[in-house]
């Protein structure tokens, strides 16, 4: 897909430059080329034509979208590329990227030619693993640039430069709404070799207090990147191993998110792997699986927070579970066929029906017992 994008970037650059204008490669893209890194995301930035050519170009290639508000962003259907005009159309490359956050990401190379264009430094910011802001008067304006240092120190294990630190500690990002927040500590808890880097960054910067309070085993976020791709659920996984330790996970969590799928996951969890850790007999473990919204995430939360300490324990009644689930069960058909009526009474058979299940008691013995249950039940209606 990326040959695709690429091939296209190269003809709009040639079309461009017929025009009299030029096409570069910026952000991400050139500083992940510079490292050797795989980047999926390309974003080309034209200059020296207005945006109406730029339309009839792109036309001319594919099928034209436009997307933004005071700038436009410009696709074509069935291409992963991001095409942009400068935010001032004639001030030139260096005024556009003045505009990027960070050095490493002010980066240009024409698409044509593969020259660099680096006006701040960026290439030797990218040597001594350094993030550094181009600008104090832009850094500051924008508050989420504050969490994106933290990000990108994370995911590309570099340092934030101590002027870019200071300036950051002087921010108000408390106005920043939530989704941006969720949204970079994804990126850095999916991304990064060492996620405790972006809260370490934070605090470098006096920031952590507001968003992130009270997170305090940062080897457990580490941990459990190491297995995160075993992770049914790889964002949730991880987010409950940041919440596992932390006073009140759904305060913590509420704050940065409405996500209610994500918050029932973090909070099943916590509350969970508190009890496996106590648990002792079959029924422990079956009733704390039964209860699991995802059992195998379960055992790998475990493992990081107790090591491998009743590891086996856990594994084996896990097992056992899922074999135990495997087997045919009592349904609510199988109940009707028998006489029972939809309602109350058929919930509560189901339910008892299924501790049965848990209890290993095969269909026939579960339906068996389950219809004598609703005959006591029954009996205690009438009397």
């Amino acid at each position: 897909m990326s040959s695709k994008n690429l091939s296209m970037a190269h003809k709009i650059a040639e079309r461009v430059n017929q025009a009299g204008g030029r096409v570069f490669y910026v952000g991400g893209y050139v500083r992940d080329k510079i490292m050797n890194l795989a980047n999926k995301d390309i974003d080309i930035e034209v200059h020296g034509v207005e945006a109406g050519t730029l339309a009839e170009i792109l036309d001319s290639l594919g099928e034209l979208l436009t997307m933004g508000a005071s700038f436009e962003i410009m696709k074509l259907r069935h291409y992963d590329l991001d095409i942009a005009l400068p935010v001032d159309l004639y001030g030139g490359e260096y005024k556009a990227a003045l505009r990027r956050d960070f050095t490493v990401n002010a980066l240009m190379q024409d698409v044509l030619t593969g020259e660099i264009l680096d006006f701040f430094g960026g290439i030797g910011d990218i040597e001594s693993r350094t993030i550094k802001q181009v600008s104090e008067k832009t850094f500051t304006a924008d508050p989420l640039r504050v969490l994106r240092a933290a990000r990108f120190a994370a995911c590309l294990d570099f340092d934030i430069d101590s002027e870019t630190k200071k300036f950051a500690s002087l921010v108000n990002i408390e106005s920043l709404p939530s989704e941006r927040v969720i949204n970079e500590l994804s990126r850095a808890l999916l991304k990064s070799v060492r996620p405790s880097k972006f809260f370490e960054s934070l605090q470098e910067m006096s920031q952590a207090n507001y968003y992130f309070p009270g997170i305090k085993n940062f080897e457990l976020i580490n941990s459990a990147a190491e297995i995160r791709d075993s992770a049914q659920e790889k964002l949730y996984f991880m987010t409950a191993a940041l919440c596992a330790e932390v006073d009140s996970p759904e305060k913590f969590l509420t704050r940065l998110t409405s996500e209610e799928k994500l918050i029932k996951y973090v909070l099943n969890m916590c509350e969970l792997v508190k009890k496996i850790n106590f648990a002792v007999s079959e029924h422990d473990y079956m009733k704390i699986f039964d209860e699991s919204i995802c059992g195998s995430d379960l055992l790998l939360l475990s493992r990081i927070i107790y090591g491998d300490s009743g590891m086996d324990a856990r594994e084996k009644f896990f097992a056992l579970y899922n074999s135990r689930m495997g087997e045919p069960y009592i349904m609510g058909r199988d109940l009707i066929i028998n006489g029972v009526k939809p309602g109350a009474l058929m919930g509560g058979a189901l339910k008892f029906a299924h501790s049965l299940r848990l209890e290993g008691v095969n269909k026939s013995e579960q339906l068996t017992r389950t219809l004598e249950f609703l005959r006591e039940c029954e009996a205690k209606n009438l009397s």
